[in-house]
């Protein structure tokens, strides 16, 4: 039986990732900001080191948002369609007919 995509897909693992770059942009994008106001030098090649950032910042926002969306979106109407297997009895009133009496 093939595996149901939501578990196919590593919702987890993904997330996490995404937190991380948020996490080590914006503190990229502070120390960027302590570095280039420090006085008029160095502020120049800087700008291009924030337009960096600021970008990790963006695509991985959305892309976190996205990929909750899509991870509730999928647990929604994969549990809508699931159907539930009948539970495992161990004991049972019927003797089975392969043992002996």
């Amino acid at each position: 039986m093939s595996e149901r995509l939501i578990d196919r897909i590593p919702f987890a693992k993904i997330v996490t990732v995404l937190a991380i770059v948020i996490a080590i942009s914006l503190g990229l994008c502070g120390v960027t900001f302590f570095i280039s106001s420090g006085g008029g030098r160095g502020g120049g090649f800087l700008i291009g080191f924030g337009m960096l950032e600021l970008a990790a910042i963006v695509l991985s926002a959305v892309g976190l948002v996205a990929t909750i969306v899509v991870w509730i979106a999928l647990s929604v109407f994969d549990n809508c369609n699931h159907k539930e297997s009948e539970p495992l009895r161990l004991f049972d009133d019927k003797k089975d007919k392969n043992q002996p009496s």
